[in-house]
């Protein structure tokens, strides 16, 4: 969730504190976390790497992982790709507070249980993880382009699977309204969906999109106008592409357990969720024993879903 809020309340909660969930996994299986470390070595802006699997260790037919920047029209977009397969499965990360985290690094667990069958992406938005810093505002276009561009940039062709975590979802349902053709399926992972917007009215003021604007815009590290994004899904409520959805929605965190002080909105936010999902072909929404960041707790239930999506999309 998200929205500049205490932490249980802000409705697209930061990527930063997904790693709270990574220490304590790594705590759980007996090994020492320190949430303020990185898992893995990471490449860094000015040195981004490439690595490719060599004749003699890879199958003739497997794709070289590649891990590089691209220009995607004055500045560069960091992206990591790893496994082959028809289908390419794209990562769109959530919202990020924190510039130090690296939001590529974050599908790991996921993709390790894809990459025989898959072609799975991450790329980092502008203003994050390893990508380059726009000292701009970032629109729903530039979104949409950058994503654009960074997967023309690094050869990463339709059709595509958009696995869309929590902020994430708008971003995806931006990419799907504007290449519906290119898309043969989501999976979203307590994500955001445009509907939200229409219950603003049942809450506080304090806690309406509308009133983050200006902070966004100036103050956050993305620099999105998260009103602006979802205002612009609005006309497209209703018109969604055929497309098989699986929607993963947390347990642990359902979107009626909040700080928002708004009963009203509480008693309809489950069932807009559920409206959203049921408009795609088929929509599936399935609850999951989990935090809303659930990426590194249950990297193989998302990885399913994955395949789900794409069993059903021949149907």
């Amino acid at each position: 969730m998200s929205r500049h809020l205490p932490p249980r309340t802000r409705r697209t909660r930061a990527l930063a504190g997904a790693w709270l969930a990574v220490a304590a996994v790594l705590a759980s299986c007996g090994e020492p976390a320190d949430p303020a470390a990185e898992p893995t070595p990471l490449p860094s802006r000015s040195t981004p790497s490439t690595s490719e699997s060599s004749a003699s260790d890879a199958p003739p037919t497997s794709a070289p992982a590649t891990s590089d920047m691209y220009d995607v029209g004055g500045h560069d977009l960091y992206m990591t790709c790893s496994g082959e397969g028809p289908v390419t499965v794209v990562f769109i990360h959530g919202w990020v507070n924190d510039p130090g985290f690296v939001p590529h690094a974050y599908t790991e667990g996921v993709a390790s249980f894809l990459v025989d069958d898959y072609r799975v992406c991450a790329y980092d938005r502008r203003n994050v993880g390893s990508s380059e810093t726009v000292d701009a505002v970032q629109t729903r276009a530039d979104m949409v382009r950058d994503m654009e561009r960074v997967l023309a940039a690094g050869r990463v062709r339709p059709p595509y699977i958009l696995w869309a975590g929590s902020f994430g979802g708008l971003v995806a349902a931006a990419y799907l309204e504007d290449h519906p053709d290119d898309v043969v399926g989501m999976v979203l992972v307590d994500s955001m969906f445009p509907d939200e917007l229409r219950l603003d009215p049942l809450l506080p003021k304090r806690f309406r999109f509308l009133h983050f604007t200006e902070e966004d815009t100036c103050c956050t590290v993305e620099r999105i106008s998260q009103y602006d994004l979802i205002r612009s899904l609005q006309d497209g409520i209703g018109e969604e592409p055929d497309i098989p959805v699986v929607y993963l929605a947390s347990e642990q965190e359902p979107r009626d357990q909040n700080d928002f002080e708004s009963p009203r909105y509480d008693a309809r936010i489950l069932d807009a969720q559920a409206a959203y999902v049921d408009r795609f072909s088929p929509g599936i929404l399935r609850w999951v024993d989990a935090p809303h960041w659930m990426e590194p707790v249950v990297p193989e239930v998302i990885a399913d879903a994955v395949r789900e999506v794409d069993a059903l999309r021949g149907r």
